[in-house]
């Protein structure tokens, strides 16, 4: 009975028709037309209706709601209308709930949700046609089936939490009614499941990561989805530490999902209603930028103050300004002096960029250059600045000075650019000779794929450029990938060296990676020396060179060729 049910599909899309059409003729249904014209489709169902109409809202010439609205209001028997839409906001769902739809599907189409609606809804006629006599019968289906849709345009249909619409009008309902906590809950790495197990799995994983967290929060609690891997959570009362462990404690943990193992991590932003905001919007917007601080902090927990939002604000200042402050020339080269040890001859210095704003003043390098990482801005300050530590040193080696410049280059320069073309082009303008750079990159950035650092190293080394592994030791410091890299020089971090007079750790630490270099065949460089124990414990050890507040601060470049013709052995009193 319900195969032989003459179904119409209508949607201005071909391929949407073809594949809903396909999907039906393949369970079974023996009497599909389909229509890409809304004018003629709505002339062929009010000349003959079908059993059901699926019903795109999107159409050019009439829209979904106008056929609608033709059909409901000259065919007076039962024809149930399942509308077809991509947008899940609630607003379009209520509309096409008054226009006489009875049910919805989602694109893009999931063919096993097709069918089952689809069974449904003509189930539902069925029982209509039926028993039509018994008028009282048919209301109470009409009245469940509402309520069933007005239940789905108020819920999740993965999760089955209440949806971001709902989530608002719960939390306005609450102003007035005493005092609790908010927690914005992110299943972190969730994409991850889906992108390599697929869809259907990442759904499974959604789906179950919301009923585990709903079973973790007191019963008085106001939970929902709010939307991509974010849960909205109020808890009355001002406990929410328990309900904090327990979510991490649950995410710290491999999971396993219908026999497959996931990794997952939670991350928490907490704020206090009404304190904090009275709307959903404004607490999940204060909730998430705690959230976000925690994890730039690499915490899973972080409170919302209002320090935080003055920090953003200024973050975002920084941005902004950031982005100009190359085309304005608002930035500087600093030098630090590098010398060997065994002498004090300076032989070299770090290039060091700063910031001077015509309004902020000196921006700190700490405040700035995160958040260049952070959003990308550090491509275009760290191509300026291997240009222009390049044209000093090329000036300086022509004066006859047989120095080195030292430049930090930064993840996001080995990733997002061709960094040993811009190099070889940079050689090719300023006229550098290429013993005279030295390139300066961190443990961190190599460890974020090792196989791409690696040609990208080994052709910045063809260009003959020296290579310098920053901040040893404070990473993951592994001899096997010390081995398979093109260095020739090894950084002792200022960490170790600071404490040198007064740890022995440090002291042992120290002299065990100057003697890896060695037996690497690595020169070995300490910076952060301050005072004349570090100096000597570093030349005693065979360091060959050194940088720090000892010989020189950073200067500007105008100020390096002063320093440098007075007599260097007077920066280094050796003993």
């Amino acid at each position: 009975m319900l195969r032989s049910a003459r179904i119409v599909v209508v949607d201005d899309t071909p391929a949407n028709v073809l594949l809903l059409q396909a999907m039906l003729e393949a369970d079974g249904y023996e009497a599909v037309e389909g229509f890409t014209d809304p004018v003629a489709a709505l002339d062929a169902i009010l000349k003959a209706p079908p059993d059901l109409v699926l019903l795109d809202i999107r159409m050019p010439f009439m829209d979904g709601h106008q056929v609608m609205a033709r059909i409901t209001s000259e065919i007076k028997e039962y024809l149930p209308i399942i509308v077809l839409t991509a947008q899940t906001d609630e607003e379009t769902r209520i509309k096409a709930l008054s226009g006489g739809a009875k049910d919805f599907l989602s694109k893009p189409f999931d063919q096993a949700e097709v069918l089952h609606r689809i069974r449904n809804t003509l189930e539902t006629k069925l029982v209509y046609n039926e028993r039509r006599e018994h008028a009282s019968l048919l209301e109470e289906v009409v009245s469940e089936r509402t309520q069933e849709l007005a239940h789905m345009a108020s819920h999740d249909l993965i999760t089955g939490l209440p949806n971001r619409a709902s989530i608002r009008r719960d939390v306005a309902r609450m102003e007035g009614k005493g005092k609790g906590l908010v927690m914005l809950v992110a299943i972190e790495r969730l994409g991850n499941v889906s992108d390599v197990m697929g869809p259907a799995v990442g759904e499974m994983v959604l789906r179950s990561c919301a009923e585990e967290l709903r079973d973790r929060m007191p019963k008085d609690s106001l939970m929902g989805y709010w939307g991509g891997s974010d849960f909205f959570v109020y808890v009355p009362g001002g406990d929410i530490d328990i309900c904090v462990r327990k979510v991490l404690e649950y995410f710290s943990q491999p999971l396993v999902y219908d026999g497959v193992e996931v990794v997952l991590d939670a991350r928490i932003g907490t704020c206090a209603y009404p304190d904090d905001g009275v709307e959903a919007d404004r607490l999940v917007q204060r909730a998430g930028l705690a959230m976000i601080t925690g994890r730039r902090h690499g915490v899973d927990h972080y409170p919302f103050s209002v320090a935080l939002e003055e920090e953003a604000a200024k973050r975002h200042g920084i941005e902004r300004e950031l982005r100009r402050a190359v085309e304005r020339n608002q930035l500087q080269l600093y030098y630090q002096p590098k010398l060997r040890l065994s002498d004090g001859v300076a032989i070299g210095m770090e290039a060091l960029v700063r910031w001077i704003h015509p309004e902020m003043g000196f921006v700190s390098p700490g405040q700035f250059i995160p958040v260049a990482e952070e959003t990308g801005a550090i491509v275009p300050v760290g191509e300026w600045v291997l240009r222009q530590a390049m044209i000093d040193c090329t000036a300086w080696r022509k004066k006859g000075y047989d120095i080195v410049v030292a430049v930090n280059v930064s993840g996001r320069q080995f990733s997002g650019i061709d960094l040993p073309g811009l190099v070889e082009r940079f050689l090719g303008e300023t006229g550098l000779d290429p013993v005279g750079l030295e390139v300066e990159i961190t443990e961190s950035a190599l460890l974020h794929d090792l196989e791409q650092a690696k040609n990208v190293l080994d052709a910045i080394r063809e260009l003959g450029i020296s290579i310098a592994l920053d901040d040893f030791g404070t990473g993951y410091s592994s001899l096997s990938y010390l081995r398979q890299l093109p260095l020739t020089t090894l950084k002792v971090d200022q960490s170790f060296v600071r404490y040198l007079d007064q740890n022995t750790d440090d002291q042992a630490m120290t002299r065990t990676i100057v003697k890896m270099a060695h037996g690497l065949g690595l020169k070995a460089v300490a910076e952060g020396i301050e005072s004349e124990f570090h100096a000597n414990f570093l030349r005693d050890i065979d360091c060959e060179i050194g940088q720090g507040y000892l010989f020189a601060k950073p200067m500007p470049g105008s100020a390096f060729t002063d320093w440098v013709n007075v007599k260097p052995t007077q920066k280094f009193a050796a003993s």
